[in-house]
């Protein structure tokens, strides 16, 4: 019998409140390591860092996941799939780690840069520690036990920081970034073969490969073009400014992907898995879409544009002077980002009705714009490749919005009226806060400077968000949030 909408939102809200919890923590955790980090670092240190990150990126978009996603989204899972899922992610991993270490050290040494092939085959190490442990990881998501993952995340990530710091104060460089990463992901792997309580008990099954390869080759094509999106600008850095120029982009990327993480990954974390549990019913399945696309608008969109307004005077308070000039970057970063929260969602419905490669046609038109944005800006500066992936995202919203609409059939406008208003309020908010901002900062302290920002902030969101979306003005003058969460869904 299918799950009346009204239940799909209470099991909704009780795990999205355990993976905001876990965001927080993660989000604290990791602005943490890049102020604490960063007085001990320079910024060549991240460069070195992204230089690795680099060098495995098409190994970690083989091996990060795509494989076990069947394990999420099939409506039947067989121990032969799980099995298979296990044993292709840990040969792969293996087999890419083969491949990236001669290729790294041929083209690290010719472009100069053999320092980076240490670091780079602890990067390896990392892949394949996250490979090793991903099909326990979807079985906890396919189960829904989100509580249980948040407080597991929340513990690795702690711990991480603290190995961190320790290899920070030794003196180490960019050890002490590796050092946290090991830490963490091992905590993961671990937790989660406890967790699921299951080990591989068989072999490759070629019936479960072929089975799987439709919905895997489109996830697979989605995330290759993610990451080509992401690594994109870290090229084009690395091109045009060398180790410290990517250093200098690593760590505004870093400080905006923390906060783009608190605000996103509660909703991100859950998409796939809760929709495709009601991708059979419609009404159900719309309605859910609606939800997540709302707490997304109305929570996250006021969040980054409030981050972004503050980074230029906060970020340099935090980072220290070697880093100063990044809080502009990530304050264009963060405001680039508004598009990316939105796009969790988007392409977690596509994937969940099994349109997964239609949700790759989707990230191709982004990705291409993207590159065309940064042949033109990147030779102007890091700013001007923040901006390049600003623009970008505006540029082909869109498009992104009629590629739900073709696989989902939830319509434009429909969208439109649920994300358009909040991020109205949200950018109008941005820009009080933002010329706030430079008129307090000659007169005023930082901190409390940052404390009137922050309540101006709300004040003007909540009147902005109250005047232009009607759903909240219903709302509030209802006085009953969870009917008007059911009539709207409808």
């Amino acid at each position: 019998m299918p799950a009346p909408a009204g239940r799909g939102r209470r099991d909704l809200a009780r795990k999205f409140g355990w993976t905001s919890l876990a965001s927080i923590v993660q989000m604290l955790a990791g602005l943490a390591s890049v102020i604490i980090l960063t007085r001990f670092l320079l910024p060549s240190d991240y460069g070195l860092y992204g230089i690795a990150l680099m060098a495995i990126a098409a190994g970690e978009v083989l091996t990060g996941g795509v494989l076990s996603s069947p394990v999420e989204q099939k409506a039947d899972i067989s121990r032969a799939d799980l099995n298979s899922a296990f044993w292709a992610n840990t040969g792969l991993a293996l087999a890419c780690a083969a491949v990236t270490l001669p290729v790294a050290a041929l083209v690290s040494g010719s472009l100069g840069y053999a320092e980076a092939m240490p670091v780079i085959a602890a990067a390896c190490g990392l892949m394949l520690i996250t490979a090793f442990g991903i099909v326990p990881e979807s079985l906890l998501r396919r189960r829904q036990q989100f509580r249980l993952l948040s407080k597991v995340s929340m513990v690795a990530a702690l711990t991480g920081l603290a190995a961190a710091i320790g290899l920070a104060l030794m003196g180490v460089g960019v050890w002490s970034l590796i050092g946290l990463e090991v830490v963490r992901r091992t905590i993961l792997v671990a937790s989660s073969f406890a967790f699921a309580r299951w080990l591989p008990d068989g072999g490759l099954d070629a019936g479960s490969i072929r089975a799987a390869l439709p919905f895997v080759s489109g996830m697979l094509a989605a995330n290759a073009l993610g990451r080509v999106d992401r690594l994109a600008p870290q090229v084009a850095a690395t091109v045009f400014f060398g180790p410290e120029g990517l250093g200098l982009l690593s760590v505004a990327t870093r400080i905006a992907d923390q906060i783009q993480s608190f605000v996103a990954q509660p909703v991100g974390a859950m998409a796939l898995p809760v929709l495709s549990d009601a991708a059979r019913e419609p009404v159900r399945f719309h309605a859910l879409m609606t939800d997540a696309w709302r707490a997304i608008a109305i929570t996250s969109f006021p969040m980054l544009a409030g981050f972004a307004a503050i980074a230029p005077l906060l970020v340099p308070m935090a980072v220290g002077s070697a880093f100063a000039s990044v809080g502009l970057i990530s304050a264009i970063t963060l405001l680039a980002n508004l598009r990316v929260v939105a796009s969790k969602v988007n392409i977690a419905a596509t994937q969940a009705a099994g349109k997964s490669l239609t949700a790759s046609a989707s990230i191709a038109v982004s990705v291409v714009t993207h590159i065309l944005m940064l042949l033109v800006l990147a030779p102007l500066g890091v700013i001007a490749i923040a901006a390049a992936s600003l623009l970008r995202g505006w540029i082909t919203w869109p498009f992104a919005a009629w590629f739900v609409k073709a696989t989902t059939g939830f319509g434009m406008l429909r969208q439109a009226s649920i994300l358009v208003p909040p991020i109205a309020a949200s950018l109008v908010m941005g820009g009080a806060v933002y010329a706030l901002s430079a008129a307090l900062q000659p007169h005023l302290p930082p901190v409390g400077a940052l404390v009137i920002l922050i309540a101006t902030g709300v004040v003007i969101y909540a009147a902005a968000l109250w005047l232009l979306d009607p759903w909240v003005r219903e709302a509030a003058q209802s006085g009953n949030i969870q009917k008007m969460w059911a009539k709207r869904g409808k």
